[in-house]
């Protein structure tokens, strides 16, 4: 499918986009018979960092969302901001964190923050770091860029929006992807507080479903445990008795989308591409803008025209 067939109905945003694609979906919880048409960002995977001009790439992002109109209405970072804390020092972290935030700060917009893997501090056997350092494993992220937790969830409009932390630390400082029990309880009450009617969109950075692993093993090699959520079949069979509509992905660098029964699931690309050094798997460096109004959900890629320099 060529470019030009991805183009968005009428015309919604700047040309240059990569792909585009509206899905009329119900929305029965609507308590008017008009909601104002909103937007929203969704960007995840940045890496930002001072080698292969990360920081230059990330600020033209930055512009290139600035710039989009109609303006959305907020801006949702789905993990992985900087690249990276998982393995480096407290001098290295604290340092990359500075500037994602100061670059970030330039985005005229609210933005919500989930947890990625790089953005866990410390935890890296290779980082050298005590676990009793006050900033170690998911405290940094917290402090800096998370409100002082790692998931929480907002409303906006008819809409409910829940930033999950699906990134579990494993006794011997590796990672998984899984929602652990307080985490669980606390979404199972999150949701009935909401109710059965009222759309709901879930973000997390690593995949609740992705057929990244068929494109990289084949259809049936086991998927390892850091690429996907391995707890994703409890967690969804909670979650089917509620109104969840669209679940927001990262942590592949690819885009892709998928729909079982009135939920779509979309892994918004990477704003680095491949760690600052091209495309990844045929995907460009780009964010995600989702529109909803009224019964839609639309979506689209933007590539923000990075050329990638493999000097530092």
């Amino acid at each position: 499918m060529n470019r030009r067939s991805f183009l968005l109905r009428g015309g919604f945003l700047s040309a240059g986009l990569l792909g585009t694609l509206t899905v009329p979906v119900p929305v029965p919880y609507l308590s008017s018979p008009r909601k104002k048409r909103f937007s929203f960002i969704h960007y995840t995977d940045v890496h930002v960092q001072p080698e292969l001009h990360g920081d230059v790439g990330y600020g033209q992002a930055v512009s290139v969302m600035n710039r989009l109109w109609p303006k959305p209405a907020f801006a949702i970072g789905g993990g992985d901001f900087v690249f990276d804390s998982y393995q480096t020092k407290f001098e290295r972290a604290d340092a990359l964190y500075k500037l994602y935030r100061q670059i970030t700060n330039k985005l005229d917009l609210p933005v919500y923050h989930a947890i990625g893997n790089h953005d866990v501090f410390g935890v890296g056997v290779q980082s050298g770091v005590n676990i009793d350092h006050p900033e170690f494993g998911k405290k940094m992220f917290a402090n800096r860029v998370g409100e002082g937790q790692t998931y929480r969830s907002f409303d906006f409009q008819d809409w409910h929006f829940v930033l999950l932390d699906s990134i579990y630390l494993t006794p011997d400082r590796a990672y998984e992807g899984r929602i652990d029990a307080a985490q669980f309880a606390w979404l199972q009450n999150d949701l009935q507080v909401v109710g059965p009617r009222r759309p709901v969109v879930l973000v997390t950075h690593i995949p609740f479903f992705s057929i990244y692993g068929t494109f990289e093993k084949g259809a049936t090699e086991p998927v390892l445990p850091s690429r996907v959520i391995v707890n994703t079949k409890e967690v969804l069979e909670f979650c089917a008795g509620y109104n969840v509509m669209l679940i927001l992905q990262g942590h592949l660098h690819i885009v892709e989308s998928h729909q079982y029964k009135e939920t779509r699931y979309i892994t918004s690309g990477a704003v680095c591409g491949n760690w600052w050094k091209g495309p990844r798997m045929g995907h460009p460096e780009g964010f995600a803008v989702y529109t909803i109004e009224d019964d839609q959900i639309g979506w689209s890629y933007h590539p923000f025209g990075w050329q990638a320099d493999s000097g530092s």
